[in-house]
């Protein structure tokens, strides 16, 4: 998932000082301001905050009477302890980490999707065959790269099913601070997983000839859902409904206008984030990977529907990650949409 990263683990706590004051400088000019910490899904900086970054430099959040500041966890399971406890308001969590989380009775509210669809696959090195039909043989004893993440961790087990394999007959390689690209071209995997805007750029930039074989998890039995949302606690929600909507408002604009201007809102990234260890090559194609998932079919922004939640949902239950289904009600709200 999420992870064919560059980022040197030891500078991640320098990161995150470096965003805070670069998030309360740009701001601190503005009068009655609301002060909002947001925190990100991962210990640094990466392309997906774009539009958190665009929404600060050109004054989004300012006009919204927001002053943000952008905090990172110290590993990839903390952003939900971090808003259920008050180190952050708003939070950038997969879909997986709320169905898993709201299973354990935490009061998060997901209150805008990031991206609408599921671009998650398998990877292989290039001339390697990895298809539907021949998914079986291509997995049968081969070893798999994973995060330990929950998105991994619950997409593996539908792609196994659809090769009719248990995880007895695969060997999966965890590894949370690893780097599945670099083990796949290294030869110490056979198969890398992630998603195709942070694997493509990551492949690309390692000068590697051919082109490397892709695997969409839709296409071998993983539910299409979106991955990524903005949430919030229910006592945040309640007591603070002006401040979330404000703040998917500034995003909202700051979204379509990265959309509109790519290669203008990566390199605004790669000046936000300079230590963050991605070149600006990584961040632009990144990002522009990045925008088709970003609206729904009827191009909508943030929208969420029952329908995700609810396949989600049994989808988590058929693998036994959740006990049960609640109501699609208890993942989401629109109501601060803008």
């Amino acid at each position: 998932m999420k992870h064919t990263r560059l980022l040197a683990w030891a500078g991640a706590a320098a990161l995150s000082l470096s965003a805070t004051g670069l998030a309360v400088g740009s701001s601190a000019g503005a009068a009655s301001t609301t002060s909002v910490t947001f925190a990100y899904d991962f210990p640094g900086p990466d392309f997906e905050l774009t539009p958190v970054v665009v929404a600060q430099d050109l004054g989004y959040f300012k006009a919204a009477g927001l002053k943000v500041n952008v905090v990172f966890p110290p590993d990839t399971s903390t952003t939900t302890k971090m808003l259920t406890t008050g180190g952050a308001n708003i939070g950038f969590l997969t879909t997986t980490d709320m169905g898993v989380a709201v299973n354990a009775g935490a009061p998060v509210l997901s209150v805008a999707n990031y991206s609408m669809r599921n671009n998650w696959a398998l990877f292989a090195k290039p001339g390697t065959k990895l298809t539907p039909q021949n998914l079986t043989a291509a997995l049968k004893g081969k070893r798999i790269f994973s995060y330990g993440d929950t998105w991994t961790e619950a997409m593996l087990p539908f792609v196994l099913r659809y090769a009719k394999l248990s995880t007895s007959q695969v060997k999966i390689i965890t590894n949370p601070s690893g780097n599945d690209l670099t083990d796949l071209l290294a030869g110490k995997v056979d198969i890398s997983t992630s998603t195709t805007n942070y694997e493509i750029p990551g492949f690309v930039g390692s000068g590697t000839k051919g082109t490397e074989v892709q695997l969409l998890g839709t296409k071998v039995g993983a539910p299409d859902i979106p991955i990524w949302v903005y949430a919030v606690t229910h006592s945040y929600a309640s007591a603070h409904g002006k401040t979330v909507k404000a703040f998917l408002s500034a995003v909202k604009k700051a979204t379509v206008w990265a959309v509109a201007h790519p290669a203008a809102a990566a390199a605004k990234f790669s000046a936000a984030y300079p230590k963050s260890g991605y070149t600006n090559a990584y961040n632009a194609l990144g990002w522009k990977l990045t925008i088709p998932f970003l609206t729904n079919a009827q191009h909508q922004y943030f929208t969420q529907s029952n329908a995700q939640w609810t396949t989600l949902a049994k989808a988590l239950k058929s693998i036994k990650l959740i006990s049960s289904v609640p109501s699609p009600s208890t993942y989401y709200t629109n109501k601060f949409l803008p």
